[in-house]
């Protein structure tokens, strides 16, 4: 399975530290009136993606109702996706590709993406507003949701008898000590830092320096003392209970659950967290835009959708098919946002307020390498 989450902190690490300026979110669509509009039987639909991150049985049924054979690439992280778009400009050689929602404003202002049509994809009217509608394409004119994620916290009950019941109380239980330090927190700066201004009220877009000073005093003082690791992953440690209380996001919690004690509980971050969705977007030069544009749509079909939760383990964003996934184990941790308000997610983006988190998060680091 792949580690998206960790290889996108990466690259928003690298481009904050270069500087960036703010996206233009709002490009001009580009026409869409001449895209062929018939599926070629024969024809090649050539995917760039995550490694395993497209049900292969979908893939399958795919070719055998249309006659067109798909080929997946994985692409080993973000950056490498957004540079080869970045950089070609049409000669990519890909005619659909998987992408980090926060890098879309990026790519659009580069011109590396070509607008949907959507009245070829009526499934569009069946995914949840958690998905659609953000700030990196409010009009989704570029991006189409495949699937996303939270992030929160997972506990052993059997320790921490208290659920935590936000961001400020989740770190207060790192002095507990039943603990003993078996404590983790996510590896990247948007997350970790994120959830002390998702905690206190503050905007994880802030640039105030002497908000990110406050940032950085209460991880001194409060967590780093407590903490056994940076880990973006902590699956197997709280299935064997090397870790009892961990920063998680929704579908790594979910695994611990899978494999690990009965006493492993989770919850959303609050009051506040963010929000991560993959995205299907079309590029320049793509080549088969017909069949991009049909197999969107054939993922958008509830029973599609469904395959592709049972194969990935994520939410595709596709309502209906959660009654067909009522078995589903851990399906709260899957539907994470069921019953939500909108407002509890925070898009995650890449802004000028990056570089100030990054670099309070590589101090911390520094800290805890001592």
């Amino acid at each position: 399975m792949r580690s998206p989450r960790r290889l996108a902190a990466l690259l928003a690490a690298a481009l904050a530290i270069g500087g960036c300026s703010a996206p233009d979110n709002h490009a001009e669509p580009q026409p869409t009136t001449s895209y062929p509009s018939t599926v070629q039987k024969g024809s090649t639909l050539t995917i760039y993606s995550w490694a395993d991150y497209i049900s292969q049985e979908n893939l399958t049924a795919f070719e055998a109702a249309t006659g067109v054979k798909v080929t997946v690439d994985a692409y080993a992280s973000a950056e490498e996706a957004v540079a080869k778009l970045r950089l070609t400009q049409g000669t990519s050689g890909y005619d659909l590709v998987v992408m980090d929602g926060s890098y879309i404003p990026q790519l659009t202002q580069s011109k590396s993406l070509l607008a949907w049509d959507k009245s070829r994809l009526p499934g569009l009217s069946g995914l949840s507003k958690t998905f659609t509608g953000k700030s990196w394409d409010p009009s989704n004119t570029y991006a189409i949701p495949k699937s996303g994620g939270s992030t929160g916290y997972v506990w052993d009950s059997a320790i921490i008898k208290t659920p935590p019941a936000n961001w400020n109380s989740f770190y207060a239980d790192f002095a507990d000590p039943s603990v003993k330090r078996r404590t983790s927190v996510i590896d990247g700066a948007p997350s970790f830092v994120g959830s002390y201004f998702w905690g206190n009220g503050i905007s994880d877009q802030t640039t105030e320096r002497s908000d990110y000073a406050a940032a950085e005093q209460f991880y001194t003082d409060k967590v780093l003392p407590h903490l056994k690791a940076f880990n973006s992953y902590p699956r197997s440690e709280l299935a064997s209970g090397e870790i009892v209380l961990a920063q998680a996001f929704t579908g790594d919690a979910r695994g611990a659950l899978m494999d690990g004690p009965k006493t492993l509980r989770f919850a959303l971050g609050g009051p506040k967290t963010d929000l991560y969705v993959d995205h299907w977007v079309l590029p320049k030069g793509s080549q088969n835009i017909a069949a991009a544009h049909a197999f969107v749509e054939f993922l958008l079909k509830p029973e599609n959708a469904a395959r592709e939760t049972k194969a990935i383990g994520y939410y595709t964003g596709v309502e209906a098919s959660k009654s067909l996934l009522k078995d589903l184990p851990y399906k709260e941790i899957v539907f994470f946002d069921e019953g939500v308000p909108a407002d509890r997610f925070v898009p995650a983006e890449v802004t000028p307020a990056r570089k100030q988190a990054v670099a309070t998060f590589q101090r911390l680091k520094a800290v805890v390498s001592r």
